[in-house]
């Protein structure tokens, strides 16, 4: 065998090695499939989901996953937030949440109910109620602007934690951060 015929074999099957590796290793870019079950918690569904990928994905991933980024991950942990009014409300009254250029309470609405029974996961705890047009209305009246956004999140995952069973990962912004 020639040095190049053996370079050629050497070079078609690491490609054949890695290239199944780097595909497993691409990260899931399409948007979740809404259950069944959620759908009717939301008027538009579909427009629920291209709403949180137009005003929410380009911080908080079309999954919900932000990591490396350091902010708080949605996906599988956002519905905690849903089990005192108090952390309910301040979903709500997140600044690009309360301040979103969807005037249309109806429609953030379901894009909130998107983000927390689709995106969510079974983190909501059972019961929980979605988020209805005049809920979003009120609470937008009360945005969320001097306050630490942080520190606020960390006390309302510790009321999650003791009042409702969250898990205490819930404090850490992101699975594996130092909080």
């Amino acid at each position: 065998m020639t040095i190049r015929a053996s370079l050629i074999a050497a070079a078609t099957l690491l490609g054949a090695l890695t290239l199944p590796a780097l595909h497993a290793a691409e990260p899931d870019n399409h948007s979740p499939d809404i259950p069944e079950a959620v759908r009717p918690m939301m008027e538009d569904p579909e427009l629920a989901q291209s709403d949180f990928i137009e005003q929410c994905a380009g911080c908080h991933g079309v999954r919900g996953s932000t990591v490396p980024a350091h902010l708080p991950e949605i996906k599988d942990r956002v519905g905690w937030f849903m089990c005192t009014p108090e952390s309910r409300a301040y979903l709500l009254r997140l600044p690009n949440v309360a301040h979103s250029r969807l005037t249309d309470n109806h429609q953030l609405a379901d894009l909130m109910n998107y983000v927390v029974f689709v995106l969510g996961g079974k983190s909501a705890p059972a019961g929980t109620k979605p988020f209805t047009a005049e809920e979003v209305a009120h609470e937008r009246q009360f945005a969320l602007t001097s306050v630490s956004l942080k520190a606020e999140r960390l006390r309302l995952a510790n009321d999650a934690i003791h009042k409702c069973r969250a898990p205490a990962s819930l404090r850490l912004q992101y699975p594996g951060s130092a909080q």
